[in-house]
């Protein structure tokens, strides 16, 4: 026998690269799991989507790649080794996938699961901050970073709920809850995107969830998932917390059953805030809500051709986020919520007027803040309501004490809402500087709401604020616009006209604008609108001087 001979006899075969190949793609598969759990966990859904369709792909190659590796190793009359490399990886991988099969949720932590897991690290680190500060919880304009900053939380991923594709914390902190509130009031609840978020259910949203409801942290530290329709039994403050000063109880049933419909069917209310809106008791507000079955889901649908949704503001909720030092019991008389065309939810509020000014000094304001001339002398102003029309117009008319006389009309139509303003000197003296203040409130209009005049445009007398993603706008304009601007606190827009001087007897008449647009060249829009001939036509016809 040669020595090449013998050489070849005494050579041991190579392991069946087949059978190698199914153990490295179940090394990878199983790493690949690890890394999309990780990701997932961490809030990363476009590493989370790489690492699992990988890791799944690798899976289900596992044991193709094991049986070929079998028939090759048995074609080779065992010569071949490899063959437990194979078993064992066809073996683990067969049982990976059925156990994936069956027990899905081991795989991916469903987003309600992995939201309310979140929650109840957040409740731990509230509880843990109101240890060391005095029983008080993070002040509402800084927790997330009062949480963070003390390490009470260690990791931002735990404020982001799975099923939100926006900013970075998907809850927001009720303002009105303490410490020592009652244990059923909300504490902390799911929001859309953004980061030290507070508010109350005007801001509660169920997307997260695909509109089947949202997580609620507790005061006591439970969290539960409510239905949209239990959001009306939610409590938002202790009930010696909720403010009856500025409550207008309705006159009648007629009145009552009006009043719920439009806060619980149009602008989504609380029990509390129909308490602070009507200063019913809560046993009062169930009982009516039962008598008139009046419940979210049975709002009727309104028709495609309909005109633009224009409501009464029923009072009840700040139409303001912040400066409400600046609007302090603001009065319903003068407030309209226009619901957008885009989204049946989402509102804006607008103030008409909100102040009228004068050379007398301030001679109209619709909410507390400074004197006007009226409180100057002790005299209070009587409360009024909106004059509502079956057409959806709504229209009212109020006479100050020295004669001044002042009314609104509002008149929707499917794409633009159209209102004019009169005022009459009722006095026996020459009125000028008749500056007036119209208002456009965002806070319950969805993407608008972002307290900042960088996404408003300012082209006199048209005034403009766009979404976050600058494709929907709002947009207002009134006649002898003499200051556009914005308050970003709030945050709001005017288009703020002014009257000429009137004499004694005479009326003078301004006509407003509001209207939405879907697109992005907002100058075109603003000609589009001016080629209409809106001002020249109502300028021409509604001057009574």
């Amino acid at each position: 026998m040669s020595e090449i001979d013998n050489n070849t006899q005494t050579q041991k075969p190579k392991t069946s690269k087949l059978s190698i190949s199914s153990i490295v793609c179940l090394i990878i598969s199983l790493l690949c799991l690890f890394m999309f759990a990780e990701a997932e966990s961490s809030g990363s859904n476009e590493a989370a989507y790489f690492f699992g369709l990988m890791g799944y792909f690798c899976l289900l190659a596992t044991p193709i790649l094991g049986i070929a590796a079998l028939l090759k190793i048995k074609k080779s009359d065992g010569i071949l080794p490899g063959k437990g490399l194979a078993i064992a990886s066809i073996s683990l991988s067969a049982f990976l996938i059925i156990l994936a099969l069956i027990m899905p949720q081991m795989g991916k932590t469903p987003p309600i699961s992995k939201c309310q897991s979140n929650l109840n690290i957040l409740a731990m680190g509230m509880k843990a901050y109101v240890r060391e500060h005095d029983a008080k919880y993070p002040t509402m304009k800084k927790w997330c970073d009062l949480l963070i900053e003390g390490k009470y939380v260690y990791k931002k991923t735990l404020f982001k709920c799975l099923g939100d594709k926006k900013g970075p914390c998907s809850y927001a902190i009720n303002p009105h809850c303490g410490p020592n509130s009652h244990n059923d009031v909300v504490l902390l609840f799911e929001t859309k995107g953004g980061w030290n978020q507070f508010g109350g259910p005007e801001i509660l949203t169920f997307e997260n969830h695909k509109g089947k409801g949202c997580n609620i942290l507790f005061n006591d530290g439970s969290v539960r998932f409510v239905k949209p329709q239990e959001v009306g039994e939610l409590k938002w403050g202790t009930q010696e917390s909720i403010n009856l000063t500025n409550a207008r109880r309705p006159a009648n049933d007629k009145e009552l059953k009006y009043w719920l419909e439009n806060m619980i069917w149009y602008h989504s209310f609380s029990t509390e805030e129909i308490r602070t809106a009507t200063g019913l008791t809560e046993k009062e507000i169930v009982t009516a809500l039962k008598k008139f079955d009046i419940r979210p889901e049975n709002c009727p649908k309104r028709a495609e051709d309909a005109p633009l949704l224009v409501l009464p503001y029923p009072g009840g909720r700040h139409p303001r986020i912040g400066f409400l030092d600046g609007a302090i019991e603001p009065q319903r008389e003068t407030k309209f919520s226009v619901f957008t065309p885009w989204d049946a939810n989402s509102y804006v509020v607008l103030d008409v007027p909100e102040a009228i000014w004068s050379n007398l000094g301030l001679t109209y304001l619709a909410h507390t803040h400074i004197d006007t001339i009226w409180t100057k002398q002790g005299i209070k102003l009587p409360k009024l309501e909106w004059n509502r029309h079956a057409d959806g117009m709504l229209d009212i008319e109020r006479k100050l004490p020295n004669g001044i006389a002042f009314g609104v009309k509002v008149k929707p139509t499917k794409e633009t809402v159209l209102m004019e303003l009169w005022l009459k000197n009722g006095t026996d003296q020459k009125l000028s500087d008749l500056r007036i203040q119209n208002c456009v409130m965002t806070k319950m209009a969805a993407g608008f709401e972002q307290q900042t005049n960088e996404n408003k445009v300012f082209t006199n007398p048209y005034v403009a604020c766009r979404n976050t993603d600058s494709k929907r706008w709002i947009i207002t304009a009134w006649q002898n616009c003499n200051n556009p601007w914005g308050n970003a606190q709030c945050p709001c827009f005017h288009s703020d006209p002014k009257f000429p001087d009137l004499e004694p007897g005479q009326t003078y008449r301004l006509q407003g604008w509001l209207s939405f647009y879907e697109g992005t060249n907002i100058k075109a829009e603003f000609e589009r609108i001016e080629s209409t001939g809106w001002r020249k036509k109502q300028a021409d016809k509604n001057n009574d001087i």
